[in-house]
């Protein structure tokens, strides 16, 4: 069984979505509240409050779930950046009732927050649709004081992704040879840049390049001389 996202115009609505939805109480959901929603501004379009409700958890539990907001963590500037992060996480596995260790990595563009445990798969299921919106959730927690991207990844997802890449790299490399046309990958991290370029390099008769800057950084994959070659190791 997989989790499930809701929206609403507020927290409650989304709630009564789920309820509505699902077949079940508001009081026996087990969720984590993704986006809390505002109202429209000036400046600004209305925006809904998210929830993912972690079915198999809610399935199995037998008492009302408390559910995690912002001062059951300590509020949203307790703490450092990572001691928030943590918190954040351990409410996502209290709520889906499925321990999640968790690692930090500072190498690199980005703060790296490694999960490991057995609430990975919960994250990983609809395509990893829970994984991205936590990653947005803790990015949001700490950027008034963590300049840097957070990147949220476990070992499951690297390996899942890592085999993702290297088939969009030979899609792409079967394409262009097919049409002699270039094609683009979406924004990628160094890492995922990587990946891709290794990839690329077991294919005949084509090269890959990165182009962009900053975060908006892609790899082009070309007819083989076509573009500055990709040297291993440098981006």
């Amino acid at each position: 069984m997989k989790d499930r996202v809701f929206e609403g115009r507020d927290v409650a609505r989304a709630l009564e979505a789920a309820s509505l939805g699902l077949g079940l109480p508001v009081s026996g959901l087990r969720y984590v509240v993704l986006e809390e929603g505002s109202e429209a501004t000036a400046a600004a379009p209305a925006s809904p409050a998210r929830i993912v409700v972690f079915l198999d958890a809610t399935e199995r539990a037998a008492q009302t779930l408390r559910p995690a907001s912002p001062a059951s963590l300590g509020g949203p500037s307790a703490g450092s950046p990572k001691e928030r992060l943590r918190r954040l996480v351990s409410a996502v596995a209290d709520a889906a009732g499925e321990p999640l260790d968790v690692t930090f990595d500072e190498a690199g563009e980005a703060l790296t927050v490694r999960l490991r445990g057995p609430g990975e798969q919960l994250l990983l299921e609809s395509g990893g649709e829970a994984l991205r919106a936590l990653e947005h959730l803790l990015q949001r927690a700490v950027s008034r004081d963590e300049p840097r991207r957070i990147q949220l990844t476990s070992e499951r997802f690297r390996g899942q992704r890592d085999a993702f890449l290297r088939g969009l790299a030979r899609t792409l490399a079967e394409a262009v040879r097919a049409d002699g046309v270039s094609r683009e990958t979406d924004a990628l991290n160094s890492y995922d840049r990587r990946i891709v370029h290794l990839a690329v390099q077991d294919e005949p008769g084509v090269r890959s390049f990165s182009v962009g800057e900053g975060g908006a950084r892609r790899v082009t994959v070309a007819l083989g001389l076509e573009g500055p070659a990709h040297t291993p190791g440098v981006e």
